[in-house]
């Protein structure tokens, strides 16, 4: 029986990618349990202190309970943005190195200045001559995953805490209903966006994984 030759090229970048789909899901299934573990302590706590609408103590524990279950996503899936933003750093740091060991350049991604989205796309355009993505709306979406992944790591998801920029463009995202809300001024991604993102930085990666190999086997991989 003959065996298949496996492609181990960035096999690592194919594995995280994975992991970080089944870390997703498990963030918004541990949630889910969260939210129902948090109704079942009130009931059991307003049932327990024979409490109703008319005792102020009813309403102190519902107030405590809505700011528990609304402000799951800022610390659950705000992570969730840190840990996909290093990724995609991570992966198109590796690729562009391997690409400038074969073209022998001397220029590092890192040389040139800017935020790494800036340097990435300059230094793919303009030193490696290689498409770092083939898709501009994929890349529009992940200059937001940029944006909010910045705000989680550096601000802890608070709205005040922002520069001027990116609380416009928040701002701007909450007004078109893109699954960005605000909740006490800590900012709020729904389910919707956080898996819009993930795929676009999926397919954007997968992508760009491919194109790779291509070129690599053009320019004699061995």
């Amino acid at each position: 029986m003959k065996i298949e030759k496996i492609d181990c090229r960035l096999l690592d970048a194919s594995i995280e990618l994975d992991a970080l789909e089944e870390h997703l899901q498990l963030i918004e299934n541990q949630m889910e349990h969260v939210q129902k573990t948090a109704r079942r302590e009130f009931d059991t706590y307003i049932r327990q202190e024979h409490l109703s609408q008319n005792n102020p103590e009813w309403h102190i524990a519902w107030q405590n309970y809505n700011y528990r279950i609304d402000s799951l996503p800022i610390f659950f899936r705000g992570t969730f943005l840190v840990a996909l933003y290093a990724a995609y750093e991570s992966i198109v740091t590796e690729i562009g190195r391997l690409i400038q060991a074969k073209q022998s350049h001397k220029i590092k991604i890192n040389d040139l200045k800017g935020d790494f989205l800036e340097r990435a796309k300059k230094y793919y355009k303009h030193i490696l001559k290689f498409d770092l993505y083939s898709d501009e709306k994929v890349w529009q979406q992940i200059k937001m995953l940029s944006t909010l992944r910045n705000a989680f790591a550096h601000a802890n998801g608070r709205l005040d805490m922002l520069n001027e920029k990116s609380k416009k463009k928040i701002q701007k995202w909450k007004k078109e209903k893109r699954g960005i809300s605000t909740y006490y001024g800590y900012i709020i991604c729904e389910a919707n966006i956080v898996a819009d993102i993930f795929g676009a930085v999926r397919n954007s990666l997968e992508d760009l994984i491919e194109r790779y190999k291509h070129w690599d086997d053009q320019h004699g991989h061995t």
